[in-house]
């Protein structure tokens, strides 16, 4: 989700104003890992509004317990009105899945939905 806000969206370290939290939506839990028995500490659901000095509003909201996919929601700020929506994985991307797995069997499974991101982004 970063990696997009700077790829296509312009947003630098340079020229953020502000980020904000969304502390109602947003969830950290300490869970025991299973293999090593010690406590991790991580959210797992996130979100947060970061506004540019030029005045453009970006929000993320991640669930890492929400499933394989993602939505991407592009909004009219002043209206509140959805102007386009992004699903990732396509049907291109799901078809291309087997070839993948086939070929990276011991890779995380979430690489090969994200596959084709990672080309375009690198």
């Amino acid at each position: 989700e970063l990696a997009i806000l700077v790829t296509y969206y312009g947003v630098t370290v340079d020229n953020i104003d502000k980020v904000e939290a969304d502390v109602e939506y947003s969830s950290c839990k300490t869970l025991t890992g299973p293999a090593s028995g010690k406590d991790f500490t991580d959210f797992d659901k996130l979100k947060f509004k970061i506004t540019t000095k030029d005045g453009a509003e970006v929000i993320v909201a991640a669930d890492r317990c929400g499933g394989d996919d993602s939505v991407g929601i592009i909004t009219d700020s002043s209206t509140g009105q959805e102007l386009a929506q992004y699903r990732m994985p396509d049907e291109d991307t799901v078809a291309a899945i087997p070839a993948l797995q086939a070929k990276y069997g011991d890779a995380m499974p979430y690489f090969f939905a994200q596959d084709p991101d990672y080309l375009m982004l690198k």
